[in-house]
């Protein structure tokens, strides 16, 4: 049985859903009853009271709280059983109310101005506390509306997210990060400067960019402590800084071994000469180059006082043609940190295609980019020929091992997906090769069709920005058709700060 409203401005009572009339002047037009929002109530019932205007003979307008009445209402079946639903609600005394008030009320009420809901973290917070006191998390879920990953995931959250990281968010008074940006944050808690880098490319834009760097430096520093000492162990000195080695000094992959051939690690071992550095491109983490610090006086050049004046005016010119070659080549470790950007924007791209190809309907510019590409057809879409790798980066994008058997059964809408996956492991394919960034003239030299190469990836790097991926810092660069200019802090240069014993190659 219900309490009976009093003259008092705001009493509190519990009415039966029955008793109480709809607003029919309410402005809100879309209630958005969510399942999460409706299992919350089933599970709880309604905690926050609604607000109501007594009309009489035991019935009650409503004022304020139509979301938790209709979803209250959305709990039972029959109207019968609709109506017995019980509800906290607060009592309003007619008297005191002011001519258009209503409105107002509605607008305060509902204006984000005047309201703030809990922030993900907040909630994480919140739900992690549940549990902290022992609550299971499947009755956790049940009661909030969640699913039981959902709260795992939250709880996962809040326990990693640490002080430094809350501190660092509440003086940058960043507050609307997602649980998934949050998680990141709790991956890198012990390195303030990560979390810094990570805030500021999610201000950005460019946070999947910067996720997936620090990833890849994370994953290369741990396999670069791992692969120090062995090569200590080995006897083999390491040039942690690849632009210290001696201008003379040259890759072991175009010297000639004792069998022809080119020179392998193995054999060159017992050169004084012999020296490691962090790979220019890995193939994984920790991968190094092996160089010889200087050829000419370690005898891996055939000698050239017999041979004919004229070839040996010929070496001389080819060598001064190297060496001003080489003097133009950008340093080492500035490659070293173009091809890590660029592998990472690589991966972070991809992710974001799988995605965008995962969608139920595709964005309107689709159509049209796809009708050009092979209207035209460019080269990308020219080498198309259905091979190993395409097919596997295909699979990789959408998720199905044959496209042509998802085909028919496809959406209009989802065919056209389909459509374009094939055009984006043409492209991504045509841009596999790391030196695609660079402009120096050494690398157009080494690949003949790199400015091709760049082109073609300009096109993509466009249409793609243009419809919603955030472009990083190097994929801009290639589509401004500039040198790149801006690199994180490499990992080289992070070692060699905590390795101030590392030794350098000019140290032999």
């Amino acid at each position: 049985m219900s309490d009976t409203a009093t003259t008092t401005p705001m009493q509190r009572v519990t009415l039966r859903l029955g008793q109480i009339r709809v607003n029919e002047r309410n402005v809100r037009q879309e209630l958005n009853l969510d399942e999460r929002f409706l299992k919350s109530v089933a599970a709880n019932g309604v905690k926050v009271p609604v607000v109501v205007l007594p009309l009489g003979e035991d019935t009650y307008e409503l004022k304020m709280g139509h979301r938790r009445y209709f979803a209250a209402q959305a709990t039972k079946d029959t109207e019968e059983e609709q109506d017995a639903v019980e509800v906290p609600a607060y009592v309003l005394d007619p008297s005191l109310r002011e001519a258009g008030e209503d409105f107002v009320d509605q607008l305060i009420e509902n204006d984000d101005d005047y309201r703030r809901g809990l922030t993900d973290l907040e909630q994480a917070d919140a739900l992690f506390g549940a549990v902290g006191e022992g609550m299971k998390q499947a009755r956790v879920a049940e009661l909030t509306g969640r699913t039981r990953t959902q709260v795992s995931h939250a709880v996962k959250t809040a326990k990693t997210v640490g002080e430094r990281t809350r501190s660092v968010l509440a003086e940058a008074g960043t507050y609307d990060l997602d649980l998934e940006a949050l998680g990141v944050l709790g991956e890198f808690d012990d390195d303030g400067d990560a979390v810094d880098r990570l805030l500021e490319a999610y201000a950005k834009g460019r946070f999947e960019f910067q996720v997936q760097w620090e990833h890849d430096d994370r994953t290369e520093r741990q396999a670069r402590a791992t692969v120090r000492p062995q090569l200590q162990a080995a006897g083999v000195r390491l040039a942690e800084d690849s632009d210290t080695l001696p201008p003379t000094a040259e890759p072991l992959a175009e010297l000639d071994g004792p069998d022809g051939g080119p020179m392998t690690a193995e054999a060159h071992t017992g050169c004084p000469g012999h020296v490691a550095t962090w790979a220019e491109n890995p193939g994984e983490p920790g991968e190094v180059d092996y160089f010889c610090t200087d050829p000419e006086q370690f005898g891996h050049r055939p000698p050239q006082e017999d041979a004919p004046e004229a070839d040996r005016e010929g070496e001389v010119q080819r060598a001064e043609a190297a060496g001003e070659a080489k003097a133009s080549e950008p340093s080492r470790e500035y490659v070293k940190a173009g091809n890590k950007a660029y592998r990472a924007a690589e991966k972070a791209r991809q992710a974001w295609l799988k995605d965008l190809i995962g969608r139920k309907s595709a964005p309107k510019p689709l159509a049209a980019f796809i009708t050009e590409q092979l209207l035209t057809c460019p080269k990308p879409v020219a080498q198309w020929s259905g091979d190993v790798g395409r097919h596997n980066l295909i699979k990789e994008l959408t998720g199905y091992s044959t496209l042509a058997e998802r085909a028919r059964t496809a959406t209009p809408a989802k065919l056209t997906l389909l459509n374009f996956s094939v055009l984006a492991a043409t492209f991504e394919k045509r841009m596999n090769e790391a030196r695609t960034w660079r402009t120096d003239r050494a690398a157009r030299s080494a690949v003949y069709e790199l400015g091709e190469i760049r082109a073609d990836a300009r096109t993509w790097l466009t249409f793609l920005a243009e419809i919603g991926y955030p472009l990083s810092s190097v994929e801009q660069a290639i589509v401004d058709d500039e040198a790149f200019q801006e690199h994180e802090p490499d990992a080289a240069d992070q070692d060699a700060e905590d390795t101030p014993d590392g030794a350098s190659a000019e140290d032999s």
